[in-house]
């Protein structure tokens, strides 16, 4: 076997090695882009639809964040940049390929850690109940946030359980919550005929 030989076959063997560190690295950063389509969303109301079955078919929770303050995310929403200073113009998940507006869609953030321990992807569906009132949503996994993070929902998300967004630190109304997310569920599809997605 000739050194050219050799020196190809090593270098092979190190891409297939990457190739497998990267795919290692993805599992790590639980889970992939968004399913979430804009026909899973009621026309005109705060939220994505019911998933079709209802919390039945969604199953037992895979992570809970216990009861804790909400934190707003407002990433996504265009007329949030400069009045939050954590603003980002997009999120990790997408809906149709674009970007989640924090506004428009009810969804929940998770850290890359608790994705991975709990094995919940983006797209995945979760539930958002305000403890203090009762109120609940149904709503997706559509961004990641730092480690350690709990409670974070959309503004779509807080609105639907009865909480304003004032500012980065403030809110108006019970901000405390409970947020549920449900792993291998976001190809359970939106049932937008059960009605608008927020119950009292």
């Amino acid at each position: 076997m000739s050194l050219k030989t050799i020196l190809l076959c090593a270098g092979v063997l190190a891409l297939s090695s990457c190739d497998d560190d990267e795919q290692q690295n993805a599992a790590l950063q639980g889970g992939g882009l968004g399913s979430a389509a804009q026909n899973d969303v009621v026309a005109g109301a705060v939220g994505f639809c019911e998933p079709q079955g209802g919390t039945q078919a969604l199953g037992g929770a895979s992570w809970s964040s216990g009861v804790t303050t909400a934190k707003i995310d407002t990433d996504g929403n265009p007329l949030m940049q400069g009045h939050d200073p954590d603003w980002q113009p997009g999120t990790t998940g997408t809906v149709n390929g674009k970007g989640v507006d924090s506004s428009k869609y009810a969804y929940v953030v998770m850290s890359k850690e608790q994705l991975y321990q709990s094995g919940v992807s983006m797209g995945d569906w979760a539930i958002v109940t305000n403890s203090g009132t009762g109120q609940t949503t149904y709503a997706r996994v559509e961004d990641k946030g730092p480690d350690g993070g709990t409670g974070e929902i959309s503004q779509a998300a807080a609105t639907a359980v009865g909480i304003q967004y004032a500012s980065n630190a403030f809110t108006i109304g019970d901000p405390s919550v409970r947020v549920e997310a449900f792993a291998g569920t976001a190809s359970i599809e939106g049932d937008c005929a059960s009605g608008l997605a927020t119950n009292s």
